[in-house]
């Protein structure tokens, strides 16, 4: 009993109802068909010996005139003609008798009327002879009680026919309102199959359709799962629901996986930059310490001496270079926490001014110059200042990277198709043709073994995107390369076209 729980059981169930219904009314309807075949067949068997007996009846009126003829004009033809004639008659009747029709009559009256005949045809020919037009009317009664009793007979087939076309024309009319009820009750099974279908099988299909779609689409950021999929009770299609949303949570946990797994490449970059920052960062903190401590040391001593002139003036510049040291540290902090997403307003000035003060901490920018080339329409634009931070840093150290000594490395900014462009330009050698279709792809990696991981570009894209921007090559050549970021001036905003 568990099969016609199933959809394939109730659906068997249904057509199985379908062909009983089908095979009723069709053996119905073979049988009324059989009886109008047979009553046809009666029909034309009737017409046939209606037919015979009327030819019978006229080649009996032709012998008879051959008898009156003679008896007129006494000439031997109409004996021949007679005499010929005769046989085929007597084969007639043979073929009617043949048909189930009564012949006992008119055999009778056949034989009466040719033994009436030949006494006819015996006497000699004389205008006077009166024994002649008595034969003749003898024959004449025969032919008339031959023609009475033929009558009868079709009267009697008439009342058949009529008979037949009677309950011929009944047999049509229930065969109709038969057809008509079982057209109903067929469209009526098939009406509730067809419902059963869409609302158990094709429906259910659709909406799994649907989230398959959504899974394959890979649109489920994190904290926004894919929606689980209803069951649809215990069949197939229910069966189908089920691992559908087993898949989801399976999805949805390796999804946050790698979430969580993109995350901590994108900070293993950033402690990867922070590590090539790291031998400056003492450097870059120990002089405006030292500055710092040597004017309050020069303040200390002329007020222990009690001069005044001039303190205030060092002060200031003990508190100026803690300051520039106090960037320094909160900028470097900054850039160390995770990234997370989030839609803040983001200066571009200020994450680019920072980012490029991070890049300085680098021992290889001491052979380049950094140059920040600003819009004028440039606005705050909604994203994740920590995010677009990591990326520039990234593009800038590729760029310093990629750099000759005193090269130029420069950052300008733009609007287009309501974007906010940011392109990072270098003077290196640019990039082989054969390496910019993978140059995005991860564990790629143009440097040297041990210089880089591979991952820099692939998770600078990949933040990009997560703020609805992009990030691509916008040009390359012989004379250094450019990368463009575009992010929207709204969350609405869709992405500047590559070939911008």
């Amino acid at each position: 009993m568990k099969f016609f729980r199933g959809l394939s059981g109730v659906v068997a169930l249904w057509l199985l109802a379908v062909f009983f219904v089908v095979a009723f009314v069709g053996w119905d309807q073979l049988q009324d068909i059989s009886n109008i075949h047979n009553r046809t067949l009666q029909l034309e068997e009737v017409n046939y010996r209606s037919h015979a007996l009327h030819e019978l009846e006229l080649d009996v009126r032709k012998q008879a005139a051959y008898v009156h003829d003679f008896l007129i004009s006494g000439s031997p033809r109409h004996i021949q003609n007679y005499r010929t004639s005769m046989p085929g008659l007597r084969k007639a009747i043979v073929r009617i008798a043949k048909y189930g029709v009564d012949v006992t009559q008119i055999l009778h009256a056949v034989n009466g009327i040719d033994k009436d005949a030949e006494q006819v045809f015996a006497l000699p020919f004389a205008t006077g002879n009166m024994e002649g037009p008595i034969l003749v009317q003898e024959m004449d009664d025969k032919l008339e009680a031959l023609s009475q009793s033929l009558m009868q007979k079709h009267h009697n087939m008439d009342v058949s026919v009529s008979d037949t076309m009677r309950f011929m024309a009944g047999l049509h009319l229930d065969m109709r309102e038969d057809l008509i009820a079982s057209m109903v009750v067929l469209f009526a099974l098939l009406a509730g199959l067809t419902a059963h279908m869409y609302l158990r099988m094709i429906r259910p299909l659709v909406i799994l359709r649907s989230r398959v779609a959504q899974i394959g689409e890979d649109h489920a950021h994190e904290g926004q799962l894919i929606k689980p999929t209803p069951e649809f009770g215990d069949n197939e299609i229910g069966d189908l629901s089920r691992a559908l949303n087993t898949m989801r949570e399976s999805i949805s946990q390796h999804q946050q996986a790698l979430v969580h797994a993109r995350s901590l490449q994108a900070h293993q970059e950033k402690m990867q930059a922070l590590g090539l920052m790291t031998a400056n960062i003492a450097h870059e903190v120990g002089n405006p310490l030292a500055a710092a401590s040597v004017s309050l040391d020069i303040a200390a001593h002329k007020i222990a001496k009690g001069r005044h002139d001039g303190i205030g003036a060092h002060l200031d510049d003990a508190s100026q270079e803690l300051r520039r040291m106090d960037t320094i540290i909160r900028n470097i902090l900054q850039f160390g926490r995770p990234s997370r997403v989030s839609q803040e307003m983001i200066n571009l000035g200020t994450v680019i001014e920072s980012s490029m003060q991070l890049v300085g901490l680098v021992r290889n920018a001491r052979h380049v110059q950094l140059e920040y080339n600003t819009h004028a329409d440039i606005r705050p634009i909604p994203g994740s200042e920590d995010m677009l931070r990591q990326v520039l840093v990234n593009l800038l150290l590729n760029a310093i990277d990629a750099s000759p000594e005193a090269a130029l490395v420069r950052i300008e900014t733009g609007v287009m198709d309501g974007c906010m462009l940011l392109d990072v330009s270098d003077q290196g050698c640019g990039i082989e043709q054969q390496d910019v279709d993978a140059i995005f792809s991860p564990m790629f990696s143009t440097k040297q073994k041990g210089e880089g991981t591979g991952l820099g570009l692939s998770i600078s894209r990949d933040l990009m995107r997560q703020m609805g921007g992009d990030l691509l090559l916008f040009a390359n050549g012989p004379d250094g390369c450019t990368f463009r970021i575009s992010l929207p001036e709204s969350t609405g905003g869709e992405h500047a076209d590559s070939d911008h």
